[in-house]
């Protein structure tokens, strides 16, 4: 029997900060073992830009929960055929890209839960519920009070719309897609801008008026997301499977190579 809350979603209650992995690259089901034993309290599959088949996505989602993390998917737009399918298949949340007006976030926070919460159809089980006998109402029920839908904010226009986003019943985060977000300021990859400082206090205070969570990824340096979580981030994507892969590959290719070998 599930508990009420995910343990990602217990944390954030608590105020933690919760660490999270964008998979790109992964084809195992025991990702989500492997970040649970590292610390990490989710990850998504990213299948915006990721060529992960759909139903190695869905074992690696199922697995996830059996290890205590929570697994996302991150949608190529705000299709409620293509978030429903992620749902109804292992991914306890959604990220949606690129929504910049709260109609658009309504629409992605609907697309997410059963009726009457929303329109997802309601399938034969609820496979992150369990395979125990558990009745369609109850088992749906309780995915509509765990989901967690992400509003991602990417463009100058959703920042300025944060706080309108926010408030929209059914969105439990706005998270920053900061490399998006500062190709469209026009100052591509400037982390540290004052301008990506700006939009984060935008953002952070909106989730907090709201009683929403407020999330980033894309930030390279330390002291940047030091800055950012102390303004209120808490939902935190570190970074990509791969460049956690390439970077140690590299310092320890370093190491070795350097080695005197007289």
């Amino acid at each position: 029997m599930p508990q009420d809350m995910t343990p990602m979603r217990r944390r954030l209650a608590d105020g933690q900060v919760v660490l999270g992995l964008n998979a790109r690259h992964s084809r195992t089901s025991e990702i989500g073992a492997i970040l649970a034993a590292c610390g990490y309290s989710w990850f998504f599959v990213d299948n915006e830009h990721s060529p992960i088949p759909t139903g190695t996505a869905y074992e690696m989602c199922l697995g996830a929960i059996r290890a205590g993390i929570t697994p996302f998917a991150r949608a190529r737009s705000n299709d409620a055929a293509e978030i429903s399918s992620w749902l109804n298949n292992g991914a306890m949340g959604i990220f949606v890209p690129h929504v910049n007006t709260p109609e658009e976030a309504a629409h992605a926070a609907r697309a997410a839960r059963y009726p009457p919460g929303g329109i997802m159809a309601a399938p034969g089980l609820v496979p992150q519920y369990g395979y125990d006998s558990v009745p369609l109402p109850e088992a749906t029920g309780w995915f509509n009070e765990n989901v967690t839908v992400v509003a991602m904010i990417e463009s100058e226009q959703a920042v300025a719309n944060a706080g309108a986003i926010a408030a929209v019943e059914g969105i439990d985060a706005l998270f920053i897609g900061a490399s998006d977000l500062t190709f469209d300021m026009g100052i591509n990859s400037q982390y540290g801008h004052e301008r990506v400082q700006r939009a984060v206090e935008t953002v952070c205070g909106a989730a907090r008026d709201a009683g929403k969570i407020a999330g980033m990824g894309g930030v390279r340096e330390n002291q940047d997301w030091a800055r950012y979580v102390a303004c209120g981030i808490r939902l935190v994507l570190t970074e990509n499977d791969l460049s956690l892969l390439t970077a140690r590959a590299r310092e320890r290719a370093e190491f070795f190579t350097g080695l005197p070998t007289a």
